[in-house]
């Protein structure tokens, strides 16, 4: 029994010293909030479901791996005292950025600098 025990243990280690690193490329798709009809007056945004884009990813090859927002000013009252009026929130969430990861390929995307004028 020790010597199977001892085989298996030596075959999963010779196997996995044969394995190659697995590379990754990574992509951020972000999507901007637009203005609420309903409650416009408020500075709320909404986002449009994403399902679609979700599973157009997914066809792909990528996985969700992490969401994060980007908060934005709501009312900016640009030395106006009158601009802004009462007490209200004045951050809101402006931007949901979606981060997938897939094995690359090895064909990298390379983005070429911008040329200075």
């Amino acid at each position: 029994m020790k010597k199977l025990i001892l085989g298996f243990c030596l075959i999963a280690m010779l196997a996995s010293c044969g394995s190659k690193n697995e590379q990754w490329e990574y992509k951020v798709v972000k999507v901007a909030g637009h203005d609420a009809e309903i409650a416009a007056d408020f500075g709320t945004l909404v986002f449009a479901d994403q399902t679609a884009m979700l599973n157009k990813m997914g066809k792909e090859g990528w996985e969700l791996v992490s969401a994060y927002t980007e908060t934005g000013t709501a009312f900016p009252n640009f030395g106006n005292s009158e601009y802004v009026t009462g007490i209200r929130d004045n951050t809101r969430t402006a931007v949901v950025n979606f981060v997938f990861k897939r094995i690359s390929d090895g064909k990298e995307e390379v983005k070429k600098p911008a040329k200075k004028k």
